[in-house]
């Protein structure tokens, strides 16, 4: 019985631990709509992009984004879907959309005095190609 209790609390220990691993389920309600783009930074990203953690541009230094900045929107992103080197694949946020990954990029960007607001928006599957407004077809004007 001794060798029982002796197991006993160190399985239970270690069984609530292994509970929190696994997927985090995404419990925003569809009306509450996705987090601003800060918010999602505070979660996601804050830990390596405010230290510099494995080589991350730190938040609001733009010598240390302009080289990123200088591969453009395009390699941005898909080292933000991707992960490149330290940075896993969607900074760990496996429940963001890639419209919110946009949308805290621009936001990060825009704090480290990054990519203009006009970079493009992205399509609604990663894999269609995004058009900026000012690459859009021109309407027919004999319609």
């Amino acid at each position: 019985m001794a060798d029982v209790r002796r197991f006993a609390l160190p399985a239970l220990f270690s069984a609530s631990l292994l509970a929190g691993c696994g997927p985090v389920e995404d419990t925003r309600s569809a009306a509450a709509g996705p987090p601003d783009p800060e918010t999602t930074y505070r979660r996601f990203c804050y830990s390596c992009h405010t230290s510099g953690a494995a080589g991350a541009p730190r938040l609001g230094d733009p010598e240390a984004w302009a080289p990123r900045v200088a591969q453009g929107w395009e390699t941005l992103f898909d080292h933000t879907l991707n992960g490149l080197r330290g940075m896993p694949p969607r900074g760990l946020c496996r429940q963001c959309s890639d419209e919110e990954l946009d949308a805290v990029l621009r936001w990060m960007l825009a704090q480290s005095g990054g990519l203009p607001p006009d970079a493009p928006v992205i399509a609604e599957s990663a894999s269609e190609s995004s058009i900026s407004p000012q690459d859009a077809p021109a309407a027919d004007a004999s319609d």
